[in-house]
């Protein structure tokens, strides 16, 4: 089986006005990471002060980034081949903003399959007071060194999905 773990950092929650700064993954096969990708995305205007206060992207982190088309054909590559893509809050948030992303930009994109890691631990976890994917690293003695930067929140995603596999 070969999936996806992604996620993404934006200017804010309206897939219509924001944009993503941030795309982070890695490919899975067999529970193994084989591949990264980690790139900021220039989004053409500037960041607001309170999402660099959470994520810590700043304009000069993106200034010579490159913009989202060219960032977004490269990450349709990285996913083209996948089961799957799984995220944390994937399926309310990260999947429908990076297909928004794709339609505004005018690149294509086949779509794939999405898992949650929050569905799932709501389905599977029954007394946590959060599904949270801090209250989940907590849960299960994960480390999230960087959270809200991408690569990092996927990493800490990948480790909440292989406890999850357990139950």
């Amino acid at each position: 089986m070969k999936y996806v773990v992604f996620d993404i950092e934006t200017t804010g929650l309206d897939t219509l006005n924001d944009s993503i700064i941030e795309i982070g993954a890695v490919k899975i096969i067999d529970n193994e990471v084989v591949e990264e990708f980690e790139e900021l995305i220039n989004p053409g205007f500037s960041i607001p002060d309170y999402i660099t206060a959470i994520n810590g992207i700043d304009n000069a982190m993106v200034r010579n980034a490159d913009y989202p088309p060219n960032v977004l054909n490269r990450f349709h590559n990285f996913i083209k081949d996948c089961d799957f893509v799984i995220g944390h809050n994937a399926k309310s948030f990260d999947y429908p903003f990076l297909v928004s992303e794709f339609r505004k930009n005018s690149v294509k994109f086949d779509g794939v399959m999405c898992k949650d890691t929050m569905w799932i631990a709501r389905a599977k976890l029954k007394r946590i007071r959060s599904y949270s994917l801090k209250s989940l690293c907590e849960h299960f003695g994960v480390v999230n060194t960087t959270a809200h930067r991408a690569l990092s929140d996927v990493y800490a995603t990948f480790e909440v999905y292989k406890h999850l596999q357990r139950y």
